[in-house]
């Protein structure tokens, strides 16, 4: 019987295709869904997908939820600025074309509009909140209808995390006024919310790799795109001024990548070529997966950053399943929890491990994986014998798991808790994982050491103030 299943499970996995066979980023895919070179600021899409029936006789009773923030500003300023500060300089000098007079306009009413909200959540991440707030409450309509009805709801310290948790839940809340939510934020949610101590301990390694690939195909589009916009005056002493054409380049494809992000019309999706664009983004979603990721070379320590969420994740649900109290647990935090999260968890199609960079966009996607607005759900269900089931949905889609079910995508609770705590105990056991506790214990001592002596310090001078008083 064991057996039987176990290669019904299999059958099952092979006959559904996942979002990454039927996204094939190729130039053609690319030229229909250009937004998607954006990578992780690719805006949240919503598509409807069949759905699995749920099994016989189980009615939904929790949801835990993890969602990313909602579409944002860009993070660096300079991501603005720089591109207007080149453009400024050479028109100036009358060294532009008039394609780059028409580009400086441009690229001057974004930085208007993006002058002090740097990583600022806009109006269209909030509406992406609203959307999932809204179709999670038409969805599981037993969990959200009535009276007495209570939800917890956290978020990372980040103000966009916090708008975004306020969003979602005002939309609940206009859907029923009697809801009762709970919200917190605060720096004990952060160990869980954007772990982040493996992911800081391979940054720079990582850097070092992917950074140069990032500037040399930065600066190949560059020497292509510079003659539309620069006269050839601008062109022969580019080098010899502050101008570097890569950073140029890279902060102009960035632009390009948010706008889409953002409240208004303005555009700038004739400054590269659909193949110009993506030989960027090649390279910088090999940058996402090495940093973020569970590639071969560095990926145990995102993934030890993903215990942590997994962990409280199933804590939480054990203690809704003992104890009851709320029938959701909405957290709001950032993109590299959910890509761990998945990758930890061998979500089939998002959890490749590789060192082959050169045909990484052949197996795993930065826009996929993480859009803006991503988002985890495990949906609970039990039927009057007190069996528990859970569904997996990865922006709002059916997930699977490597985990043997009858009634696959739907697993039996203690054997996903079982599966989780496994995957959490072998991912601490890593040699990756176990340098980072000695890490993490000899910071611990030397900040106490710090600590104590600055207390001394502050006691010291106290004391000798106080002689000098009397």
């Amino acid at each position: 019987m064991k057996k039987t299943a176990s290669t019904l499970f299999m059958l099952l996995l092979l006959s559904i295709p996942t979002a990454i066979f039927a996204q094939q980023p190729t130039p053609e895919f690319f030229r229909k869904n250009p937004d998607c070179m954006g990578g992780i600021y690719y805006s949240y899409h919503f598509e409807e997908s069949e759905l699995t029936p749920v099994p016989k006789g189980f009615k939904p009773i929790y949801i835990s939820h993890f969602g990313r923030h909602g579409s944002r500003w860009h993070a660096s300023t300079s991501s603005y600025l720089y591109p207007q500060e080149v453009l400024n300089f050479a028109a100036k000098h009358g060294w532009l074309t008039p394609y780059g007079e028409s580009l400086q306009k441009t690229v001057d009413g974004v930085c208007s509009r993006a002058h002090g909200r740097t990583g600022e959540l806009s109006q269209q991440g909030i509406d992406e909140q609203r959307g999932i707030a809204e179709r999670m409450y038409r969805s599981y309509p037993s969990l959200f209808k009535g009276k007495g009805i209570c939800i917890e709801s956290r978020s990372s310290s980040v103000p966009r995390c916090i708008l975004s948790m306020a969003a979602f839940n005002e939309r609940l809340k206009e859907l029923n006024p009697y809801l009762q939510i709970s919200r917190t934020t605060n720096q004990r949610c952060q160990q869980y919310m954007i772990p982040s101590q493996g992911r800081k301990n391979i940054s720079l390694d990582v850097k070092k790799v992917t950074r140069p690939e990032m500037v040399k195909a930065a600066k190949m589009v560059g020497e292509e795109i510079v003659g539309k916009i620069f006269t050839c005056d601008f062109q022969r002493i580019a080098d010899s001024t502050f101008i570097s054409l890569s950073r140029f380049t890279r902060a102009l494809y960035d632009v390009v990548s948010t706008m889409q992000d953002t409240e208004g019309d303005l555009r700038l999706d004739d400054v590269f070529t659909t193949e110009q664009r993506m030989s960027i983004w090649e390279k910088v979603n090999v940058d996402r997966y090495a940093s973020f990721g569970p590639s071969l070379q560095w990926g145990d320590a995102t993934l030890y950053d993903a215990t942590f969420t997994l962990e409280e994740i199933v804590r939480d649900a054990d203690e809704f399943l003992a104890e009851g109290g709320r029938t959701a647990f909405l957290r709001f935090g950032h993109d590299v929890t959910v890509i761990a999260a998945l990758a930890a968890m061998q979500v089939e199609g998002k959890c490749v491990r590789t060192d082959d960079f050169d045909n990484l966009k052949d197996v795993w996607t930065d826009f996929s994986i993480s859009p803006m607005a991503a988002n985890l759900q495990f949906i609970f269900y039990r039927n009057k014998a007190g069996d528990v089931i859970v569904k997996l949905l990865h922006n709002e889609k059916e997930c699977r798991l490597p985990i043997e079910s009858d009634m696959a995508p739907y697993y039996r609770w203690d054997n996903l808790r079982e599966f989780i705590s496994k995957r959490i105990a072998e991912i601490r056991s890593t040699p990756m994982a176990e340098q980072l506790r000695r890490n993490s214990a000899e910071i611990e001592v030397i900040s106490y050491h710090k600590a104590m002596q600055k207390r001394k310090a502050k006691a010291d001078s106290e004391t000798d103030k106080s002689r000098v008083d009397r």
